[in-house]
């Protein structure tokens, strides 16, 4: 297991990258006809909702 000490600073950015990126994946979700696709979209935004609690402090 990798673990990554961050400032608080460095946490906030990541975080705000992340949502940002949880935001593009939920409108190319919608947008997107291929199933397949669609279904590694839903893994992914699930992933970086897992990694967002995380670092919000809610394992």
């Amino acid at each position: 297991m990798t673990r990554l000490d961050l400032t608080e600073q460095e946490t906030l950015t990541l975080i705000a990258i992340l949502e940002s990126s949880l935001s593009e994946l939920i409108t190319e979700t919608a947008a997107t006809e291929n199933r397949e696709f669609r279904e590694m979209l839903k893994d992914k935004k699930k992933f970086i909702r897992e990694l967002l609690e995380k670092l919000r402090g809610n394992p």
